[in-house]
């Protein structure tokens, strides 16, 4: 986190817009460095919040002014499948407006449901009050996570190889599933 709280906010942003990059990996990492005194547990939180909300806004706009029709057509382009798209309109049918503000603690959910609120255009002050108190609660609680991870590091980087190696492989065995998913090309017929 060479680059403190504006890094951190970077990261949270991009995190909101889709790019993979998990935020139950930068979160705790700068509270933990809260923790060693390096950076303040408040602003570690507070840039965090910021970075999410400004990215969830940019989601929100992109499906309120491009639409359903164009993310179905183009958003494979962002990792973004017709599947995902219709889940979200399954959920804003059952759920309303208010999965706004739940989606916000389901991992993976949590960076797209600003698109599918876009679409169906939820009232933005809503979702505006929905996203401060969702990427307020997320941010503060996982870098609350890394900051008491920090106070036993001792303990967990003694162990913490063996976590690296089974991470590394899990993640590796579903980033291949995943890549192998989008882009399985269909047999054509000989």
């Amino acid at each position: 986190m060479t680059m403190g709280y504006p890094g951190i906010g970077l990261l949270m942003f991009l995190d909101s817009l889709n790019v993979p990059i998990p935020s139950e990996v930068i979160m705790p990492f700068a509270g933990i460095l809260a923790g060693q005194g390096k950076l303040d547990f408040f602003w570690v939180g507070f840039a965090g919040s910021v970075g999410t909300l400004i990215g969830s806004c940019c989601n929100y706009a992109i499906g309120a002014f491009l639409g359903k029709d164009f993310l179905i057509k183009y958003g494979k382009f962002i990792l973004l499948r017709r599947k995902e798209i219709e889940l979200g309109d399954r959920w804003f049918e059952k759920y309303g407006e208010n999965i706004t503000l739940w989606g916000r603690f389901i991992p993976l959910v949590r960076t797209f449901i600003s698109l599918p609120a876009g679409i169906y255009r939820v009232n933005f002050p809503k979702f505006l009050l929905f996203s401060i108190l969702g990427a307020t609660i997320w941010c503060y609680g996982w870098a609350y996570v890394g900051f008491k991870m920090g106070e036993h590091w001792a303990v967990v980087e003694k162990n913490w190889k063996i976590v690296d190696y089974v991470v590394i492989l899990i993640l590796l065995v579903f980033l291949v599933k995943f890549l192998m998913a989008r882009f399985k090309k269909e047999e054509i017929p000989g």
